[in-house]
């Protein structure tokens, strides 16, 4: 007999508080030990098998379509964002460079993006990109009835990549009526003002067996391009290098400028150092401040290195269509259509410059050399000079970004043998991706361009360049102070630099599942499947963009960008069957004992087969307590980028270098695939328990551990990583790393690779409350619920370094993390209120003590509230008011220059959302 709220497989799923379903309970239980709360029969499974009754070992946790838009949250993957195992996920708050793009991109327990399954509605789903992430902006927000997370192990049930775990998105399939919603919002400051519009519509039709869905969604947010529009910003605090002698080679500091550039150019070396130039190109001497190095200060006249914007401006439209036909009670058949398309804007994360590596070289001779300068340059003796420069007389490079999802599902599925479902599918769908940086500097132009003389024999100013090859389409610019750019000398030192992405995938899969037979304690129950699905992806870009850059001695004529035509390609063929085994019941402390286990065979085209597997037990002592543990094996296999990617450039503006104990300017960073990568293997061991007591009906617990060791694990380092591994002696991180003659770091390559070991492990919790409130007011309900996690380990280590344990580090792997929400409803009047804790810890573990003293900084506590009004007119109208981050806590300015940067904490500060949602 099914419960109420029967959970298969799951435990954490028994914290739902919504006003669609209670709590799980025994189903002897009398009407008048319970609170008579509205319920329907929910089945959470956590796996491929469908039956009730059974209540599987892998932790699940469940959230529905109501607590998702309860905090009024942007997009469905900034509000996973506020469960703990989720909160390292991309999303518009957290997408703050060139890295992220805008996409809401799902990360369990920080493993990474790619060792999450995200599923829609039980399948997968087509990647944005060669990166195998799945963009939940794709998702029709208005339809989704719930989201599952399988917090364990899953591979061997669902398929490869669910190595930290598997995230669900349930649609509601059956819904019929009309509803909608309409949303504005704008921080405290003014800004990232956002619009939001969400329409679904259902009906049945031809005598009740066809049914038919559609949805459509609209969101915009402006994004902040500015980062010193907040205070955190301003202060400008980071570590920094600190010069011969000191007690340590690094230390904290705040008003942290830049040394050795700045607006309207700087001249570094010679004599002459020290001279700046003010707006109208006069020679000024510039004032550095204390702590100087090669490249920063404390104070002064240098700019604060503080570019990158906060969040990316992000447009989306989605539109989901679903038709159903009932040929018989037993057999149906569908298709399904999604079509979604998304735009980002977004500055990238610094001015165009010439600095450290490429900082300009300007002779006696150059036509818009200052009379002054040109004096100061005879008397010293000097027929050259060194500048570095911020080019804010150009305009800022901006990044656009669309992508186009295009996916077809056709299938069909039904019941045989008296109760086996089946259901078979083919998917095709397709990605488009158009990327522009705009206005991006060619650098090998802008140093012709600099280098301004007078033709002798027109007495007009030219390029040097010109005199040797006229013709060559060189304008000059005028380097010494801020000057106006003519439109014919900015198309020629930036350009527009593209790369057009299709991205196409095949999947097709049958499946059964049921119960065939009963043994002694209970019905078997199995599922069992097969699976092909095809990735291809292509990519086109400028010419440019592959052309040699003199100035780096490399491919990429830009500053940035510079993406490479690339291709690739795989198939992949899995089998897997998942079995239900009741072991015993009815005995003294074993109110039952069953077995669940599973096991996959995935042939990859590129690595060849590999075999996952899973098993797992729960034993239920008594109606209260059921504990559950897992053993699993899973894998991830590289994605496509990972396998084949080119090369992409950018430019770090900062880059400490503990060989030298200076902070490098201007490195390039390339980052590579590699052909040769084999798929890493993950060993998971979880177990735990639910505690429902019976003398407290609504009132539910779930605790679980959780171990995950993953070896020959698919990653790429970040530049500080690989050269602080260098230092510590890793010989392959230092094949990675280049340097010019005089030893100054100019390159290094972000190679992925199959790195040693990556090991977590640590607990899982929540706790839930449910219960009318009769002394309040007849129809008055509270729901409360406390999610947390607790890293007690979270460790990675490549060949001939010694592993570093990051629990504890904040921002990458805090000890703590904490959401307690509570939900009133009095009437038609719901308040709801929620705290987030992100929990505090040493800035970066990984730096020894000589190097940089270690600090421990403070987490963040972030309070949102939410008041709703059920309008009293035909149908069910809600307007409502909500307040994210009420007391406008910003992120420590420390932590936002640090290792993990801010996605994990609130950078944007409070922000103001009115809106109303109708059901009719």
């Amino acid at each position: 007999m099914m419960q109420r709220f029967t959970v298969l497989g799951g435990v954490s799923a028994l914290a739902l508080f919504t006003h669609t379903a209670a709590m799980a309970q025994d189903a002897s239980a009398s009407t008048d030990e319970q609170p008579a709360i509205s319920t329907e029969d929910i089945v959470v499974t956590g796996s491929r098998i469908p039956l009730s009754g059974f209540n599987r070992p892998t932790p699940v946790t469940v959230t529905s379509a109501e607590q998702l838009n309860a905090a009024v949250p942007t997009t469905l993957g900034d509000a996973l964002k506020q469960l703990p195992a989720l909160s390292s996920s991309a999303g518009p708050r957290g997408a703050q460079t060139s890295s992220g793009q805008g996409g809401a991109y799902l990360n369990l327990r920080n493993l990474g993006t790619t060792r999450t399954l995200t599923l829609f509605d039980g399948r997968r789903f087509i990647p944005s990109d060669g990166s195998g992430q799945v963009d939940t902006n794709m998702f029709p927000q208005a339809l989704v009835e719930r989201v599952e997370v399988v917090t364990g192990g899953a591979s061997a049930a669902y398929g490869s990549d669910a190595v930290g775990g598997v995230v669900n998105f349930i649609i509601n399939k059956k819904f019929t009526g009309l509803t909608g919603s309409i949303q504005g919002g704008v921080t405290t400051y003014g800004d990232n003002d956002e619009q939001k519009v969400e329409l679904a519509y259902g009906t049945r039709f031809a005598d009740d067996r066809a049914h038919f869905l559609i949805s459509g969604e609209y969101y915009r947010n402006a994004g902040v391009d500015d980062r010193l529009e907040r205070p955190f910003s301003r202060k400008s605090c980071q570590p920094i290098s600190l010069p011969a002698g000191s007690a340590t080679r690094r230390d904290f500091a705040c008003d942290v400028r830049v040394a050795n550039a700045n607006f309207g150019g700087l001249i570094t070396s010679g004599p002459l150092k020290g001279t700046t130039f003010d707006a109208n190109g006069n020679p000024v001497a510039f004032n550095y401040g204390s702590s100087l190095t090669g490249s920063t200060m404390i104070g002064g006249d240098g700019p604060r290195p503080q570019f990158a914007p906060l969040i990316a401006g992000l447009e989306k439209k989605v539109v989901y269509s679903r038709l159903a036909y009932d040929v018989s009670d037993s057999f149906t058949v569908f298709a399904e259509g999604n079509y979604g398309k998304t735009k980002n804007d977004y500055q990238v994360g610094s001015y165009s410059n010439q600095l450290g590596t490429t900082a300009l070289t300007l002779r006696r001779e150059n036509a818009y050399l200052p009379a002054e300068l040109a004096a100061m340059m005879d008397d010293a003796g000097v027929t050259t000079l060194t500048m570095g420069r911020y080019d804010g007389d150009l305009p800022r490079t901006r990044v656009k970004v669309a992508n186009e999802t295009l996916r077809g599902v056709l299938g069909a599925e039904g019941s045989v043998l008296g109760g086996l479902k089946w259901n078979v599918y083919a998917e095709a769908a397709r990605n488009t991706r158009n990327l522009a940086l705009h206005h991006d500097l060619i650098q090998a132009n802008y140093v012709n361009a600099a280098d301004a003389v007078v033709d002798p024999s027109s007495g007009s100013i030219v390029c040097r360049s010109t005199l040797a090859n006229p013709g060559n389409g060189c304008v000059p610019v005028n380097v010494f102070g801020t000057n106006a750019v003519s439109d014919a000398a900015l198309n020629y030192v930036t350009g527009t630099n593209t790369a057009d992405q299709k991205f196409h995938e095949f999947v097709t899969a049958a499946s059964i599942a049921g119960s065939p037979f009963a043994l002694w304690a209970g019905d078997v129950g199995f599922a069992a499947g097969v699976e092909y699905r095809r990735q291809t992806f292509n990519q086109v870009v400028d010419p440019l963009s592959e052309a040699y850059n003199p100035i780096t001695n490399a491919e990429g004529a830009y500053r940035v960008g510079n993406a490479k035509a690339q291709s690739g390609k795989y198939n992949v063929k899995e089998a897997f069957l998942e079995l239900d085994l009741p072991l015993l019941k009815d005995l003294p402390l074993i109110q039952s004992l069953d077995f669940n286990g599973a096991v996959r065979r995935t042939d990859y085209s590129t690595s060849g087969a590999v075999t996952t597997w899973k098993a797992g037990l729960t034993w239920e002592l008594y109606d209260d307590l059921r504990l559950r543990a897992t053993r699993s094996r899973d894998i991830r296999a590289p994605s496509l980028y990972e396998l084949f990617q080119r090369g992409t450039t950018s430019y770090q503006p900062q880059v400490y270098d503990p060989f030298t104990n200076t902070t490098a300017t201007n490195v390039r960073s390339v980052v590579r695939g590699n052909p040769d990568l084999r798929p890493e293997v993950a060993n998971t061991l979880t177990f735990g328990g639910v505690y429902s007591p019976s003398f407290l009906p609504g009132f539910n617990l779930s605790v679980d551990y959780y171990d995950i060791k993953i070896r020959d694990a698919i990653a790429s380092l970040s530049y500080q990583q690989e050269i602080d591994d260098c230092y510590n002696g890793s010989a392959s991180a230092c094949a990675l790393i280049s340097r010019d003659a005089n030893g100054v770091l100019t390159q290094i390559d972000i190679v992925t690779q199959n790195l040693a070991s990556f090991d977590t492990r640590g607990i899982d919790f929540e706790a839930s409350y449910r219960s009318n409130l009769p002394w309040l007011s007849g129809d008055a309900v509270l729901s409360t619920r406390l999610l947390g996690n607790y890293i007690d380990k979270y460790e990675q280590s490549s060949p001939g370094v010694a592993a570093i344990d990051r629990a504890g580090q904040i921002g990458t792997a805090p000890h703590w993390r904490l959401t307690g929400q509570a939900d009133l409803h009095l009437g038609p009047v719901s308040f709801f209120n929620q705290a987030r804790f992100i929990g505090g810890g040493a800035y970066d573990k990984g730096t020894a003590a000589e190097d940089l003293p270690q600090r421990h900084f403070a987490g963040q506590v972030l309070f949102d509230t939410r008041i709703g009004y059920k309008l009293p007119v035909g149908g069910d109208w809600e307007a409502y008011l909500s307040v994210t981050n009420v007391f406008n806590k910003l992120i420590n300015p420390y932590v936002s220059n640090g290792p993990s940067g801010i996605s994990d904490f609130d950078a944007i500060g409070r922000t103001f959302r009115v809106g109303v949602r109708f059901t009719l």
